[in-house]
């Protein structure tokens, strides 16, 4: 045998905002079937239930905005380049995976446009 496989199957699940991905490589999609099952049975319910998945990610994102109110509350929400209104700017909130150091950058949830200025002027 060369180590090669004829069959592979990638399985994503979002984790707490990230991207979880589990790589299958078999000789048979019956061997792929059964490890794509075994994965999936690893999972927790709340993440094989869309429903629970939904209501997860709602108050996953009702945390979030619960922590930039202070940025809005002082006038500081950019307007977006693209839709010309603040009224869909979120500040969104991350750890830099190469610094991993916090950072914050404004998006407009209408149009998917990050704020080019960062903040900063309108």
């Amino acid at each position: 045998m060369n180590g090669e496989t004829r069959y592979h199957a990638e399985v994503k699940i979002p984790i707490e905002g990230h991207e979880a991905r589990v790589n299958c490589f078999a000789d048979t999609l019956v061997e792929i079937f059964q490890d794509i099952g075994t994965i999936c049975s690893q999972f927790p319910p709340d993440w094989k239930n869309p429903a629970k998945r939904e209501i997860a990610n709602a108050e996953l994102k009702a945390k979030q905005v619960k922590a930039a109110p202070e940025a809005e509350q002082t006038g500081e929400v950019p307007v977006c380049q693209e839709c010309g209104t603040d009224a869909f700017m979120e500040l969104i909130r991350w750890t830099d995976k190469v610094t991993l150091k916090p950072r914050q950058a404004w998006k407009c949830q209408q149009c998917q446009k990050w704020d080019r200025n960062n903040g900063r002027g309108r």
